[in-house]
């Protein structure tokens, strides 16, 4: 199925048509059990306007405005965010975009300090407030203009308002009444009606596994006032994979590893679109995880010198390998196959209890230790010895 990049003609055409004289709705966002923004917004043939409250770290009202000019181009974009609790506290950050027909001028204000930027942009490209994890407007303006395109699938620019640079995004008709969603990264399966409206979505791939889920109406100021609520209780959400380190001691060398830790929030782990089997992991979330041993270490019959790596796994129903990588500092999504250093088996074990967090542990053992990988069910485990 080919891919089309409208004209900027053809582009600008097809914007101009909003989904009704003007409608209202909502979205529940959700990785996994957990709500992690709610949106509501107001669309019309001059303006989108909508509220956005998320919950990770903490609860943020984000309130934004999207102007269109008589020919359906963006005209202007304005952000307001603030905290979740007092509801009458002032904005930590007010974002204001100013479209041409080329380009863009940002102003990003917080508390007193203010920064410019200004970027080129091809013809009617989509404003995005905000990723797949508080926002589903943008994705829904993608699948209008695939409608009105009568195109199997369409490359639409994008851009996310603060940043430096447009980008694209795209979208395929998978069926009357569902479509696939392409953010750069991401792809969502979505289910749509005839005018392009989104009702629900869920992940095929990527990093970005959050699920929505269209309602009639949310309650907005409610939402907040109850998650800002859980938030002085000791009960917000939390960064969703916080960053960890290890540091172990064992027969003389001294171990460091530095890993992001998803949780399950009763989702299906391994053998889904959360860890799929056969390909390569990041073995946690967001950076990719990072070792660091002082000494040489005897891991599976090699011996890997002492020095700073990246751990990456290939999980499978029947057996593990772990990867050792030279390079270090990138993103999780950043392997590079041609400087893996070593691919070693790992032992399988069924936990007695679901851990929800994935924890990595160096156990010490003889000579030396073991290293393990746990989440869910299942451990994966390496035992090594210090040389």
């Amino acid at each position: 199925m080919r891919l089309y990049a409208l004209s900027a003609v053809a582009l600008a055409a097809a914007l101009a048509a909003p989904l009704a004289a003007q409608e209202r709705g909502a979205f529940v966002i959700r990785l996994g059990r957990d709500t992690t923004a709610v949106e509501r917004y107001t669309r019309s043939a001059a303006r989108l306007e909508g509220d956005i409250v998320a919950r990770a770290p903490r609860t943020t009202n984000r309130h934004y405005t999207v102007d269109y000019g008589s020919d359906g181009r963006v005209t202007r974009v304005e952000i307001t965010v603030r905290p979740g609790s007092p509801a009458d506290a002032p904005p930590s950050q007010r974002t204001i975009a100013t479209f041409t027909r080329d380009s863009v001028a940002v102003e990003i204000r917080r508390d007193t300090a203010v920064t410019t930027r200004r970027a080129l942009l091809p013809a009617a490209a989509v404003p995005v407030v905000a990723g797949p994890a508080a926002s589903w407007t943008a994705f829904e303006q993608l699948v209008a203009r695939l409608r009105r395109s009568r195109s199997d699938s369409l490359a639409v620019p994008i851009y996310v308002i603060g940043g430096t640079s447009a980008g694209s995004w795209s979208v395929k008709a998978l069926g009357r009444d569902s479509v696939w969603l392409y953010d750069g990264n991401d792809v969502f399966h979505a289910r749509v009606d005839r005018d392009g409206r989104i009702w629900g979505a869920v992940p095929l791939s990527g990093t970005q596994q959050f699920t929505v889920e269209r309602v009639a109406s949310v309650d907005i100021a409610a939402l907040a006032a109850s998650f800002a609520a859980r938030d002085q209780q000791g009960q917000s959400l939390g960064q969703l994979s916080p960053r960890d380190t290890v540091r172990a001691t064992v027969a003389g060398a001294t171990l460091w590893v530095d890993y992001g830790r998803p949780a399950k929030r009763g989702r299906v782990i391994f053998g889904s679109t959360v860890v799929p089997w056969g390909q390569v992991w990041r073995t946690g979330a967001n950076a990719a995880t990072q070792f660091r041993t002082d000494r040489d270490l005897e891991l599976g019959g090699v011996r890997v010198p002492a020095g700073f790596y990246t751990l990456w796994t290939i999980p499978s129903p029947t057996g593990w390998k772990l990867l050792i990588n030279a390079q270090t500092g990138q993103w999780g999504t950043g392997h590079d196959a041609a400087r893996d250093l070593f691919q070693l088996d790992m032992t399988l074990r069924t936990l007695p209890q679901p851990l929800e967090r994935f924890t990595i542990s160096v156990e010490p053992s003889g000579q030396g230790g073991i290293l393990k990988l746990q989440w869910d069910t299942t451990e994966a485990s390496l035992p090594f010895t210090v040389r």
